[in-house]
């Protein structure tokens, strides 16, 4: 616990140096000289941003410059300005569509690096399927399930994957492993080339520009213990989208719902037994009204609307839980907004790792997550019982 809270404590006195902004839709539309950390449903820069942007959200476009890093997750992920620095990125849908001064490492389900697309530095890719038409000055290392270069790689190249067609330019050493291995038309490799192909052997046509292709069993056991790193570094990748998603959803909560956590945190020493029981009557009561609606033809799309906030009160519960705590912790109120989102989340992390102790683990998850909706019920009877006396 106590490294829990120092590393959010350390993480908390970085972030008071820049710039901050949540919303459901954000559009940044002027310049910002320091760093700018973005969350909310739509993020979209269109202006120059001299130092780092750390942004999370559902739809996020970059359409000027940032003059350092950029760290970004969220389902859509368009880049059309120019980065200055490093670009780490993961989500669903990836476009890179402007220059990049140094690396690129991205994660993600559908990766398109447009003809437009200029990366300085080092190309390393992590993704379902992955359309190269950009040039990388670097080298290139990408794992993926469909891999598509048409466009130009200025140094080494390894690629692995299930399903891969060349048809661009390789300057240096490759090594290319897949189920499948395509060589198109207009694809030049300027240097020697080691491959494998569960197909056998791959014609090279006219693409070998005084270069050799060797075909190399050994790199089918390269494949496999790329697919274990990459599936090494796609699970830190999936950890950082839930840190950034659950950021997000705190964020959002507190500001949001600040007064009410405040006052339901209230409740937690004083109610704690009537808070388990009311909050474990609505976890496992819950579905049984669900249930029911369901089956009244008329109350069809009550049970859709409750099942969707049961669903999202059981998939963030710990989220709540944590927020709840962390208000609960602050006696004296002294924290601050920001403060109180940060060590939240600490606390919601640590929560979430105590689930993966068998049984117990478990145990403690449904009580603390009982104990927290049982105490925000409690508060909405009282502020309910309230209106009706001062009728």
């Amino acid at each position: 616990m106590k490294k829990v809270l120092f590393l959010t404590t350390i993480l908390f006195s970085i972030l008071t140096m820049g710039q901050y902004t949540a919303d459901k839709n954000i559009d940044v539309q002027m310049p910002k000289e320091d760093d700018l950390y973005l969350a909310g449903e739509t993020v979209t820069v269109d202006a120059i941003v001299n130092g780092d942007v750390v942004a999370a959200g559902g739809k996020i476009i970059i359409q000027d410059s940032i003059r350092q890093d950029l760290i970004v997750a969220g389902g859509e992920i368009v880049v059309k300005g120019y980065v200055a620095d490093d670009i780490r990125a993961a989500g669903g849908r990836l476009t890179i569509d402007g220059e990049v001064g140094d690396d690129v490492i991205i994660a993600g389900g559908e990766v398109v690096i447009t003809e437009n697309a200029v990366i300085h530095g080092n190309l390393v890719n992590f993704s379902g399927n992955i359309e190269m038409k950009g040039e990388v000055l670097g080298t290139l290392k990408s794992h993926s399930g469909n891999f598509v270069l048409k466009g130009r790689v200025g140094q080494e190249a390894n690629i692995f994957g299930e399903d891969i067609l060349i048809d661009g330019e390789i300057l240096g050493i490759s090594k290319i492993a897949a189920e499948s291995v395509n060589i198109g038309s207009n694809a030049k490799f300027f240097n020697n080339v080691e491959y494998w192909s569960r197909d056998g052997i791959v014609e090279f046509n006219n693409s070998l520009i005084q270069a050799k292709a060797v075909y190399n069993d050994e790199l089918m056991e390269g494949l496999d213990n790329f697919s274990w790193k990459g599936t090494g570094f796609l699970v830190a990748i999936f950890f950082i989208i839930y840190v950034l998603s659950a950021f997000v959803i705190l964020l959002l909560l507190n500001w949001a719902f600040g007064k009410l956590f405040l006052k339901a945190s209230q409740h937690f020493r004083k109610d704690l037994l009537k808070g388990t029981g009311y909050g474990l009557i609505y976890l496992f009561g819950m579905p049984l009204i669900i249930l029911f609606t369901f089956l009244l033809i008329i109350g069809i799309p009550i049970s859709l609307f409750l099942l969707s906030v049961y669903g999202f009160s059981i998939l963030f519960g710990h989220l709540v839980a944590s927020l709840l705590i962390t208000h609960y912790l602050d006696k004296n109120r002294q924290w601050k907004f920001w403060q109180i989102v940060f060590i939240s989340l600490g606390i919601g992390i640590l929560l979430r790792l105590i689930t993966l102790i068998p049984f117990l683990g478990t145990l403690v998850s449904i009580l603390v997550i009982a104990l927290s909706y049982g105490v925000l019920l409690l508060v909405f009877i009282q502020q309910r019982k309230n209106k009706l006396k001062a009728v």
